[in-house]
């Protein structure tokens, strides 16, 4: 079968910008010191957007390079998720404002319902560099070698025009939560197109913008998709439509791969997963489990040229309710990386067949059938 042009997985074109230089980030040995390098390196702003904020030793790291940079007269932004970092010590957060940073909790607990939480992961530099993903900062990502539990997580570094959008969707979340300008000494200027730069788009899913543009670009990608579909995922619960359309392709004759963990951090989410397997190892659809440290990223690539990096779990919470960011790249050799490195990733993992799926016991199928029934809670 003759492959399509790769402008056919794009859902509208209209959401990307050309010119941005992007790098691939794998786990918090790769991401964590370029994102502390740009942090030191800030003239003008340091805005971070994070759901799970610690108070142990990586979060003590950024806090340290944040609180220079704040006494040095940059300006220094931190919006935490509430619920995300209900177990740090506020006094790493008062350490932040003594140095003149700006911290603001996302919906304080109890203020708000649960069900919307401000789930993204995104750091921005000066308004020229970000970086999205789904790394939180904490010692979960860090590596063993630095007391660390190695979580395995992407990220991805963004230089380009197309950091603007995301400045934009940071300001808006910000503008809600503290009703005031982001920079009342005036904003960054706008980000050039670099030299030989690819499409991306930096999409939010949140209450004013276009609520469900995630999903249907991801959707819509799945649906025109004619060779692969490789999907590394940490609470894959997807809905019918995503779960029908990943069921036409693999009838179609095209790759699908899903990579999910094998241990987990939230084992109601681990149950439903599994809930879903067997119907998707029936339509030839390939799953394997992640055996290294707990699998927590988020990202696809697809026909080697549509790839996805972010926050967006594919499951209830990240399609209907909480804030996400994801970037989307249309890139083949930005897709050849992320070929690469599922591909790596498969490596350290175990193929589910359907035969040795369907000798599980009891007891598993009943528990996969009581926490699916709960799967919109997820």
């Amino acid at each position: 079968m003759k492959p399509r042009s790769g402008t056919g997985l794009c859902f509208d074109l209209s959401l990307f910008s050309k010119g941005n230089r992007v790098r691939l980030l794998k786990g918090g040995g790769e991401a964590y010191p370029r994102m502390l390098e740009s942090i030191a390196s800030a003239r003008h702003s340091v805005l971070m957007e994070m759901y799970t904020f610690a108070s142990d030793a990586t979060g003590l790291r950024f806090a340290r390079a944040m609180a220079e940079r704040a006494r040095a007269g940059v300006a220094v932004r931190l919006l935490y998720d509430s619920l995300g970092s209900r177990d740090t010590s506020t006094s790493i957060f008062q350490f932040l404002r003594a140095a003149g940073a700006r911290v603001t909790p996302f919906r304080p607990w109890g203020r708000f319902t649960w069900r919307r939480r401000d789930h993204r992961k995104l750091v921005i530099v000066d308004g020229r560099l970000a970086f999205v993903g789904g790394l939180n900062v904490s010692d979960a990502y860090a590596p063993e070698s630095e007391g660390g539990q190695n979580w395995r997580d992407t990220q991805i570094e963004i230089e380009g025009p197309e950091v603007g959008d995301l400045v934009s969707l940071f300001a808006e979340v910000w503008g809600e939560e503290r009703d005031e300008d982001l920079f009342p000494a005036g904003a960054p200027p706008a980000p050039e197109p670099v030299s030989e730069g690819v499409p991306v788009a930096a999409i939010g899913s949140e209450r004013r913008r276009m609520r469900k543009v995630i999903g249907t670009s991801y959707l819509h990608a799945l649906l025109n998709a004619r060779r692969r579909i490789w999907i590394e995922n940490a609470y894959f619960v997807p809905s019918l439509k995503f779960s029908r359309a990943l069921r036409r392709a693999a009838l179609q004759g095209v790759d699908v791969r899903i990579l999910i963990p094998y241990r987990t951090d939230l084992w109601p989410v681990y149950y439903a997963t599994r809930a879903l397997l067997d119907g998707m190892l029936k339509r030839g659809i390939r799953i394997f489990e992640y055996h290294g440290p707990i699998l927590h990223a988020k990202t696809s690539v697809i026909d080697g040229y549509w790839s996805s990096v972010g926050s967006y779990n594919l499951d209830h919470l990240s399609m209907f309710h909480n804030y996400e960011a994801t970037a989307i790249v249309l890139s083949r050799d930005f897709g050849a990386q992320m070929e690469a490195m599922f591909a790596e990733d498969c490596g350290r993992s175990v193929e589910v067949t359907r035969d040795r799926w369907r000798r599980r016991p009891l007891r598993l199928r009943a528990l996969e059938q009581f926490w699916f029934a709960f799967r919109s809670l997820m």
